[in-house]
């Protein structure tokens, strides 16, 4: 009995935390999570990712942000951070390599400490 306690407790835990990964990720997407600086709050800026979905390679374009040291994470859907390798693929573009990763939902993570920044945006793997 204890067992099938557990096993309850630990999907209760994991639909939490898919539920509030789900809830943080749209809200950053409406821009309810992005505050950049020197910016208009009626001016959407946001961070572009393509292709989406993809399958071999993701492009983080971050062109149009005013970011100092920008922070990349990505985690899967359940939020499992990533092992990734970012190659800078320009000035404020990065490319990231998800050959390897299941297909799925994935979340880019895009933080900055100086300017108090940060949003995510979910893509797909096929």
């Amino acid at each position: 009995m204890k067992l099938f306690s557990r096993n309850i407790l630990h999907f209760r835990l994991i639909a939490l935390l898919v539920f509030s990964l789900c809830a943080f990720s749209a809200a950053a997407q409406t821009g309810a999570m992005a505050n950049a600086s020197n910016t208009d709050p009626k001016d959407k800026v946001k961070v572009e990712i393509f292709p989406n979905p993809t399958s071999e390679f993701l492009n983080i374009d971050l062109s149009k942000l005013d970011l100092q040291k920008p922070q990349l994470e990505i985690r899967s859907i359940i939020g499992t951070k990533m092992q990734v390798t970012v190659e800078e693929n320009g000035t404020k573009k990065y490319k990231v390599d998800v050959q390897s990763f299941p297909r799925g939902y994935y979340l880019v993570l895009v933080r900055d400490d100086r300017s108090k920044f940060q949003q995510t945006v979910r893509f797909s793997k096929k």
